[in-house]
């Protein structure tokens, strides 16, 4: 999985399980993603905090004004609290959200670029949005497509419950890992075959998750770096 011919660099710039030293938690969940078919930075998903979410953007040696898009998995506070931060610091930046809270973010971040996402699209080469899904809570994932054609899913909360992205991404092509939150997710025979499970951030179920997965759930902690 990990190699010098890996596609992305996936950095947890906040979370509030644990932490590496030096690295501050806080109360929701974001990860800087590095991808190098375009040697671009995107965000997904900001935090609760942006005070928080800098420093640890920073921590890893990244200026946050390198960030060329921002992807909101979904509209609650501790998954877009810190992009306000992030939006002073480069106001024309591109923001990607559920389409479903395209307006409120149009009207509250006027000189960024936002696009409200309701289909899968491309937002980066090699990286995918789910489109919104859900109907109470619309909410997007993102598929990272690497040069061995396998997919690395990120998710916020998953709300509308976590097999519903991965069936979509297997649409694509074999899911290798996801990292996110889970929330309530015990369905766990979706995860079988899949060699990496970071879940994290709001998952419940988290310690059964890691009895029935032990070789495969990896713990997720700010501060860490993955290569895919």
């Amino acid at each position: 999985m990990i190699s010098k011919e890996n596609s992305f660099e996936i950095r947890i710039v906040f979370d509030n399980k644990c932490n590496e030293e030096g690295f501050l938690t806080g109360f929701g969940f974001a990860v800087l993603i590095y991808n190098k078919f375009t040697k671009n930075y995107l965000l997904f998903d900001t935090g609760g905090n942006s005070e928080v979410l800098i420093h640890n953007i920073k921590k890893f040696n990244i200026n946050p004004s390198e960030i060329k898009k921002i992807i909101i998995s979904h509209n609650h506070h501790d998954h877009a609290g810190g992009l306000s931060g992030i939006y002073r610091l480069n106001s024309n930046i591109e923001i990607y959200v559920p389409k479903r809270v395209e307006q409120l973010y149009k009207q509250n971040l006027t000189k960024a670029k936002v696009t409200g996402v309701s289909d899968s699209m491309e937002i980066d080469q090699n990286i995918y949005s789910s489109g919104q899904i859900g109907s109470t809570i619309k909410e997007q994932a993102l598929f990272l497509k690497t040069k061995n054609n396998e997919i690395v899913i990120l998710v916020g909360c998953t709300h509308p419950g976590l097999e519903n992205f991965i069936l979509k991404a297997q649409k694509i092509s074999k899911v290798i890992a996801v990292i996110g939150g889970f929330h309530g997710f015990q369905k766990y025979s979706y995860l079988e075959g899949i060699d990496f499970i970071g879940a994290c951030h709001c998952t419940q179920h988290i310690g059964s998750i890691q009895k029935r997965f032990p070789d495969q759930f990896k713990q997720i902690c700010v501060g860490n770096s993955f290569s895919f």
